[in-house]
């Protein structure tokens, strides 16, 4: 009885040659770079939400601080020439008395900034208030607008209707 051991011969293997390679690390760039653009768009949408969640939220706690301790709150819009800040300062008590709310939920003694890294390509466009850029309630909770009012971030506007300060978003 004869056994036969065969040998396979590996020196004819075939490797990837050096246009294959080129051509697969290009599909990989063009992959690459499809994926992290729709990342970045991805992303400016999930901040242009948590701006305006920031924004309605402050403004529902504020017609509640006015109610709760029957006190007038106002929000003020801040502008530097034509342009709108990013940010915005919480105050306590009537026009001529005014106290910043130093100790205002997400503020900075008083002042809410949308201009950090979660929030970086926010603009506020504009502030149509009927008071320019203060929204104000009075000590009931009613909002003091006499008519609709608009804060416009990027291409969204949060509409806010006279006397109840309820909100809606808009595109």
């Amino acid at each position: 009885m004869r056994i036969n051991k065969t040998y396979k011969n590996y020196s004819h293997s075939r490797g990837f040659t050096l246009v294959e390679m080129i051509v697969a690390i290009i599909f990989i760039g063009i992959f690459a770079t499809l994926a992290l653009t729709r990342t970045q768009l991805g992303i400016s949408t999930f901040q242009v939400q948590i701006a305006i969640d920031q924004i309605t939220n402050d403004i529902d706690l504020a017609r509640s601080m006015a109610f709760a301790k029957h006190d007038t709150i106002t929000i003020v819009f801040s502008k530097t020439g034509e342009n709108y800040d990013e940010s915005y300062t919480i105050y306590s008590g009537p026009d001529n008395d005014r106290n910043v709310i130093i100790d205002f939920p997400n503020s900075t003694n008083g002042v809410i900034s949308l201009d950090n890294s979660k929030m970086r390509n926010i603009d506020i466009t504009e502030v149509n208030l009927d008071q320019g850029t203060e929204l104000q309630f009075i000590p009931l909770g009613d909002c003091s607008l006499a008519s609709n009012g608009s804060i416009v971030l990027n291409s969204k506007t949060i509409q806010i209707e006279p006397i109840t300060g309820k909100w809606t978003i808009n595109n």
